[in-house]
């Protein structure tokens, strides 16, 4: 009897008391996420021993923003893993983000525990650098950053955050080179580039700090490979998170999976001009043209500066020839969206067709502006150059368009070379 009372004493306290299913009001939810919040919570109900249903339960209230809800699962799937389960990592690890907020201390915490059982996984200890640096914790974060590095030795943001911890300290000479690192893998990541620039600088190299000054995308961090993070977010079935999901298909030329997408979209979503547009343009992309048009004109009939249907209408009304009506929405779409370089492209690509040269060239030098890669861009710039007689200049856009991997047409070529030698030939 006495054993018994001191094994039970020695129980934590999670055993002793039977935790509560989490059951957030979902009135107000979108019924995707209401039923998708009932089947998980039904499916821990019968299965309250089961770590995998807790689990699943807490990724999809974190998903869904339900942090606090999600954590209580998190700690109980925590509580029923055995020592070794590769699962404890995930439970962790998402547990410390769905408090970092709140409870850093018990987050570094938790993170601590999961870094301990499971060493190999590097956004843990990245996460595990960032809190403690919010928690003032210097020396503690640059052990989890350079821990980060030892796992995954080519990671930016490892690379990154460390630089960015010395910088903050004082070390600016220990900063640039990590720095510099980072920015060779990441060249995109203006968050870098930023901060390269305030080492330079504070280590007396103002010279080259000017190199790296200014620029866009200030805030922008390198991608960071965390698929457990990564899995827990897909579990986010809320319109704006399938819109999201649905464009990125669409980009990446996934064209099937955008269109189901956009049509379980249009169920839940029926007069979002938004989803309207980026249906219609899968539509377009997939050879449906006669489909695409009408979805584009009921998105303006909703929102007349929705930009994407600006722009299919204008592309369509190129595609039958009718150049004042693809001007009219071309002008529409960059008027709604001027930062989007191809809005500026098919623009100047219609006024050069209605013979409105320099106008047309206006708009590509825009274009070019906001998106230097753009071989077409280069391509139609030399057109217009070459029908302004600034042939050089044009020899210069057709040696930039090649080295973006566009060829202009051999024709026109042919014709500038008449007027002026192809240089270096």
């Amino acid at each position: 009897m006495i054993r018994s009372l001191v094994a039970l004493v020695l129980l934590p306290p999670a055993a002793l008391v039977q935790v509560l299913v989490p059951a957030p009001d979902t009135s107000a939810m979108e019924p995707q996420v209401a039923i998708a919040f009932g089947e998980r919570a039904a499916e821990l109900e019968a299965r309250r021993e089961d770590a995998g249903a807790w689990l699943r339960y807490g990724e999809t209230l974190h998903a869904h923003g339900r942090t606090a809800e999600a954590a209580v699962c998190y700690r109980e799937a925590d509580r029923l893993l055995g020592p070794g389960d590769p699962n404890r990592l995930t439970a962790l690890y998402l547990f410390a983000h769905a408090i970092r907020s709140t409870q850093p201390a018990e987050a570094v915490a938790a993170l601590e525990r999961a870094v301990a059982g499971q060493p190999g996984y590097a956004p843990a200890w990245l996460l595990l650098g960032e809190i403690r640096s919010e928690l003032a914790d210097a020396e503690g974060a640059e052990a989890a950053f350079l821990r980060a590095m030892e796992v995954e030795p080519d990671s930016a943001l490892a690379r990154f955050r460390l630089g960015s911890l010395h910088l903050a300290g004082g070390r600016p000479e220990e900063a640039a080179p990590l720095l510099e690192a980072a920015l060779a893998v990441a060249p995109e990541a203006g968050a870098i580039r930023a901060a390269l620039a305030q080492a330079l600088y504070a280590a007396g190299d103002r010279e080259r700090a000017r190199e790296f000054a200014g620029g866009t995308g200030a805030d922008s961090l390198p991608a960071v490979e965390d698929p457990i993070h990564f899995r827990m977010t897909e579990r986010d079935v809320s319109s704006p998170r399938l819109l999201a999901r649905a464009r990125a298909a669409r980009e990446a030329g996934r064209l099937a999976e955008a269109r189901q997408l956009y049509l379980d979209l249009r169920v839940l979503r029926p007069t979002d001009a938004a989803v309207l547009a980026g249906f219609g343009a899968v539509l377009d992309d997939s050879g449906q043209p006669e489909e695409a048009a009408p979805l584009y004109r009921d998105a303006v009939a909703l929102d007349p500066d929705q930009p994407l249907a600006r722009f299919g209408l204008g592309t369509l009304a190129l595609r039958r020839g009718d150049l004042p009506g693809a001007e009219f929405q071309f002008r529409r779409a960059v008027a709604a969206l001027p930062e989007e370089a191809r809005g500026h492209t098919a623009l100047g690509d219609v006024l050069l067709r209605l013979g409105r040269v320099e106008e047309g060239l206006e708009a590509l030098e825009t274009a070019a502006e906001l998106d230097p890669e753009d071989g077409l861009t280069q391509v139609l710039m030399a057109a217009a150059l070459a029908e302004l007689g600034r042939y050089s200049e044009a020899w210069e856009a057709v040696a930039s368009a090649r080295r973006l991997g566009a060829e202009p047409p051999e024709g026109f070529l042919t014709s500038l070379r008449a007027r002026r030698p192809e240089p270096g030939r």
